[in-house]
């Protein structure tokens, strides 16, 4: 990964919004930063200067690894950097601070003042996610190799249907062979569901056995070298009945209704508004119960949210973003449908990653 070029988008970032430094502490926004998994630690960046400030036992770990110039986290050290970088404006994350950090940094600003220094607070609404909205080419590598891997986990599960496996064995057979081919963990924890239990979209595999004529609904993702695939298939295990087969045909056209949209200047409103009218109009609006995808990177869910009326309704769609598009339909009781691709958008419409070989 080209951290010095992340560090330099985050310094032009910085002088559009005329701040003069950054304090840089959420451990997803540090690794995308310097490509050290660190918790506790503190990164202070500035237009000319940066300070990488870790626990003593990541010290030498970090000397190795990082562009930046490290020092060993103490009670003074935070003070001594803005004091030699003559830092007099401190810009925080006000989305991923405390109410209680942020008590402890405005304390610590006020006997920093005491001592004859001006220094300022200002909060920032997330702007590492703002930089991380738009992948760059060795993001979107990772990415696809993690969307490859994720489907050929896919894969192996449906090789092991047969009559009495349950949602638990085939989930267990799954992290075993994401890990033999280099997954580091579990995205999230699959969501296998045989029969009714595909109506509750956050089921989690339990102890139920797969039965003849039976839905099959399969959402997982691995994470491999940081970055995170989700993917989700149904699959009919015999002969579908004929409500679920109908459910499936408006999930999989809603599904491309949307696709359809995935190109540059797309409001992320009418993507999710063109799905849920979509399953509206066939009688569904009700069960189509979350928003029709996200954002997915360091992260299985960061912004954007697909959703009509969410906070990024009015963002437009820009290459570099890697999005999830994931409609679905849930009948209580009865059974689920939701079909998800994994997305890049690219200069002239998109790319599915779900189902593309790595480079």
């Amino acid at each position: 990964m080209d951290y010095q070029a992340r560090l330099e988008r985050l310094r032009n970032h910085l002088k559009s919004l005329q701040c003069e430094a950054l304090l840089i502490e959420h451990p997803v926004d540090l690794l995308y930063l310097t490509g050290l998994e660190l918790s506790p630690a503190k990164l202070v960046v500035t237009q000319n200067e940066s300070y990488l400030i870790i626990p003593s036992r990541d010290f030498e770990y970090a000397l190795r690894q990082t562009i930046y110039p490290v020092h060993l986290l103490n009670e003074n050290i935070l003070k001594d950097c803005i004091v030699e970088a003559q830092i007099h404006q401190l810009a925080f994350d006000q989305n991923q601070t405390t109410y209680q950090d942020f008590l402890a940094l405005n304390e610590w600003v006020k006997n920093l003042n005491h001592d004859s220094y001006s220094l300022e607070l200002l909060p920032l609404p997330s702007p590492i996610q703002q930089l991380r909205l738009i992948k760059d080419r060795e993001e979107i590598t990772a990415l696809r190799k993690a969307a490859h891997l994720g489907y050929l986990g896919y894969e192996c599960i449906v090789s092991l249907l047969r009559e009495g496996v349950t949602e638990s064995e085939l989930a267990f057979e799954l992290e075993f062979f994401w890990k033999k081919r280099g997954g580091s963990r579990l995205a999230f924890d699959p969501i296998i569901a045989f029969g009714p239990n595909s109506s509750m979209p956050h089921y989690r595999a339990g102890s139920t056995q797969l039965t003849p004529n039976t839905l099959v609904l399969i959402d997982i993702g691995v994470v491999l070298a940081h970055y995170h695939s989700d993917m989700t298939r149904v699959i009919f295990f015999g002969t579908p009945s004929s409500q679920m087969e109908a459910i499936y045909s408006i999930v999989e056209e809603a599904k491309e209704k949307a696709l359809a949209l995935c190109k540059p200047g797309t409001l992320i409103g009418d993507l999710d508004r063109v799905a849920r009218d979509w399953i509206t109009a066939h009688g569904h609006g009700e069960h189509f119960t979350h928003s029709l995808g996200h954002g997915i990177g360091l992260e299985i869910h960061e912004p954007p949210l697909l959703r009509q009326n969410g906070m990024h309704k009015d963002i437009s769609l820009q290459p570099g973003m890697v999005i999830t598009i994931e409609p679905g339909i849930y009948l209580p009781k009865v059974g689920g449908v939701r079909l998800e691709d994994t997305i890049l958008i690219i200069e002239n419409g998109y790319e599915n990653l779900t189902c593309l070989q790595p480079e």
